[in-house]
């Protein structure tokens, strides 16, 4: 499929605007192109002090609702808060549970099962409430419960119903409905998330009742939500992130506070979105996915440590199970494909995948292939079909599953993403025929790829990266800023950690950058591409350079980047690169001193503390035209990076026999940092700083993870694409870690013979291997 990349090519910015951007013209732009054109909207998107915020009373039935509940409680009467099983369902429950307490009420609640009551209210479920509660108030669900709602009436019970979902045709008969949806589509609040509404709920009565004092109290709660649901970070959204990110860091909650030690979130003066994106929001969302959703609520309810404690741990292990899946399901999934077409879209079933984890999994492949992805699996019931569908820009997936509509049960879903179930007996027929609808639209679709301008490498600056740090929270409606680069040379390419990521050496117009390309670690790439990329912080022991991360990759005829069998380092066309050698190896066993190399930069991986001149690792740039290796490093790979990122006049060999260890030596290392980082880092665990603290490869640190963890040493929870969250265990439970050692050790033993051959090998052989 062809990608154009679309952007605003000519931008007139006005001077009041790089003013407010402190001279910034790169952030000005930026801001023009989102379309923050006045004063007024731009000092309010960065400023939040001018932001005009959304009262409660804004909304309709909102009065109402109040004196319904306030009158429920006066009487006694039980109220029962009906949730979903997500994390907006979740925080929206445990909000409307935690406000009924704290204002006198009776409360109880409940989560629907995902797999034997699906998503919304259940008949059998209010039957049950019936007898037992005056008052249901749904949460982040209800609003396409037309028949449950009309039930409960039946059944003499009062319910309000509180949701954000898209208005059905018919609106359920509750006695009130209280949704973002019923104001003006362009209202600041518009897109709250269904825990938004739970909270404008929870100020409208706390201001009735003068217990104003505990706004904050549910907005730390809220920001979860708010992150974890994908809503549009503008307008009330953004304001309610920016002003109630602050107060996670001093929160008094019990389960919030072992969901931080859970997910390694250990720096609360810097906790960002991303700790949310990437760090609590699994762990809550994976209750729903593979146990059961109201383990979560329990958690974030508790005021007792020592069950917050315990269900954490809970949490913790379904969080690794549903990894677990995830991954077991992408690499089945891609072993049937090999045997298919490329560029096709992707519809697969196996009976055994499970229901909760197809979504996550569907929607990796779909940013993997790009194309539209459908996994099916089979229910309980042994009857039933259910699966999961995402799709990428310009292919309509619940379009697509309308117009198969005859051969399913029920579906649902938006552009990008849906779920269906069918009988077992159409399986056949509804997956020839979504193929054929989905070739039909992938072969008129165009894929349009928004960005934020042109900018070449030659143009970004550390300073610029600083500048655009003042658009964040960043997500869904406020992405980190991106852009593209013509015509980029692509220097040098390594496959890292396992062949899963991709490192790049990038240049244009005199100037190189290095780049991070995440789950892209197979993909065939041409000498020159058009680049979309963002700017980051590539920051190691207080060096801090500016570092590219990849998200697209366009090559000839507008095609993206296509798979392949990963190598172990690739280099673009003739290095062209020429430089003196001196060889000083085992300068130290001669008992010799290392010389001073005035323009020189010193590579050393290791736990020792270097302490003369510009000292790199193999992540890192240095500005001499003499590069002195003080260490070996680990691989060819490695080696002919530094070369290209440094390109020196000068290669000093200054390693000796002594620094070059065996495999003992590295798992000794290992554990002193998995120590360290438990210790220190609330378990978290930087695969690439650990790669340089050992001086091995990335995939060797993965290896000894994986060794120690088969044998019951440790237990461990992938957190980022680079980092993991590692806890100590008492070695009770051992695996079968025959396998994970074989492979720990070989890889360990490739990087070991290469280090013995850079001590052995003629210095005048060392270009030739370039």
């Amino acid at each position: 499929m062809r990608t154009e990349i679309c952007y605003s090519k000519k931008l007139e910015i006005p001077d009041w605007l790089e003013e407010l951007a402190n001279g910034n013209r790169l952030l000005a732009s930026i801001l023009l192109q989102r379309g923050l054109d006045t004063k007024e909207k731009a000092r309010e998107f960065l400023q939040p002090e001018y932001y005009q915020p959304t009262h409660f009373s804004e909304f309709p039935y909102m009065e109402e609702a109040v004196e319904l509940i306030l009158s429920v409680i006066k009487r006694g009467e039980k109220i029962c808060i009906y949730g979903d099983y997500d994390v907006d369902g979740v925080i929206s429950t445990v909000i409307l549970v935690e406000l009924i307490r704290k204002i006198g009420g009776e409360v109880i609640y409940h989560i629907p099962d995902r797999f034997t009551e699906g998503y919304g209210m259940n008949e059998k479920v209010v039957r049950e409430l019936a007898g037992e509660v005056d008052l249901i108030i749904t949460c982040d669900c209800g609003i396409a419960n037309y028949e449950e709602v009309k039930l409960a009436k039946e059944l003499g019970l009062q319910v309000i119903v509180t949701d954000h979902h898209n208005l059905p045709e018919k609106l359920p008969p509750a006695d009130y409905i209280l949704t973002a949806k019923f104001l003006d589509g362009k209202h600041r609040a518009y897109e709250l998330p269904g825990a938004g509404m739970a909270y404008f709920l929870a100020l409208a009565v706390l201001t009735k009742v003068d217990r104003e004092d505990l706004r904050e109290f549910f907005l730390e709660l809220l920001v979860l939500a708010i992150v974890a649901d994908v809503v549009p970070l503008r307008g009330e959204n953004r304001y309610l992130l920016q002003t109630g990110l602050p107060l996670l860091q001093e929160t008094q909650r019990a389960g919030l506070k072992e969901l931080y030690r859970i997910a390694g979130v250990d720096n609360l003066e810097m906790i960002t979105e991303e700790d949310i994106a990437y760090g609590l929001a699994p762990l809550i969302n994976s209750a729903g996915r593979v146990l059961r959703a109201d383990l979560a609520v329990e958690l974030l309810l508790t005021e007792e440590e020592t069950r917050a404690e315990e269900l954490a741990r809970e949490l913790d292990l379904a969080n690794k199970r549903r990894k677990e899946l995830q991954e077991e399901i992408i690499r089945e999934a891609k072993e049937l494909l090999v045997s298919l077409p490329a560029g096709e879209a992707i519809v697969l079933y196996q009976p055994h995948w499970h229901e909760g984890v197809i979504g996550i999994a569907a929607g990796r492949l779909c940013e993997d292939y790009q194309v539209p992805v459908l996994l099916m699996c089979q229910k309980e019931d042994g009857k039933t079909i259910t699966g999961s569908a995402r799709s990428i820009a310009g292919v309509h997936i619940y379009q697509a599953l309308k117009e198969s509509a005859p051969y399913l049960e029920k579906f649902g879903g938006h552009e990008g993403a849906a779920g269906f179930s069918l009988e077992k007996g159409q399986l056949v027929i509804f997956s020839k025929e979504i193929k054929r609808i989905l070739a039909a639209e992938l072969e008129k679709a165009e894929r349009r790829l928004y960005v934020d301008g042109e900018l070449p490498l030659d143009r970004i600056t550390l300073e610029d990266y600083y500048a655009l740090r003042k658009l964040a929270p960043f997500g869904e409606g406020n992405p980190p800023p991106r852009f593209v680069a013509h015509s980029v040379e692509i220097v040098f390419t390594r496959p890292t950690t396992g062949n899963r990521h991709l490192r790049l050496l990038l240049a244009q117009n005199g100037v190189q950058y290095s780049a991070i390309w995440w789950w892209a670690g197979e993909k065939e790439i041409a000498r020159v591409v058009d680049l979309v990329y963002s700017p980051a912080i590539n920051d190691f022991q207080g060096k801090r350079e500016l570092q590219l991360i990849i998200e697209e990759i366009i090559m000839a005829g507008g095609e993206s980047a296509t798979w392949k069998t990963g190598e172990k380092g690739s280099v673009a066309g003739r290095s062209g690169i020429q430089f003196e050698i001196i060889d000083l190896r085992d300068w130290k066993e001669q008992g010799k001193e290392l010389p001073v190399y005035n323009d020189g930069v010193y590579y050393y991986e290791g736990l020792e503390t270097i302490k003369v001149g510009e000292v790199i690792n193999r992540y890192q740039k240095g500005r001499g035209r003499t590069l002195v290796l003080l260490s070996c490093p680990p691989s060819l790979a490695v080696f002919k990076e530094l070369i290209y990122t440094i390109r020196p006049a000068c290669l000093v060999l200054a390693y000796n026999k002594r620094d070059v260890e065996n495999g003992s030596a590295f798992l000794k290392k290992l554990t002193g940092l998995i120590k360290y980082a438990v210790n220190n880092k609330g378990g978290q665990l930087d695969i690439y700083q650990a790669a340089v603290r050992t001086g091995e490869m990335e995939e060797s640190i993965v290896a000894g993870i994986q060794y120690l963890a088969a044998r019951g040493l440790i237990i461990f929870n992938s957190f980022t694409p680079r980092s993991y969250i590692i806890r100590l265990n008492d070695g009770s439970q051992k695996g079968n870690y025959r396998v994970q050692e074989k492979k720990m050790r070989a890889l360990l033993r490739e990087s070991f013979f290469f280090k013995q051959y850079l001590l052995e090998v003629n210095s005048d052989r060392i270009l030739e291997m370039i």
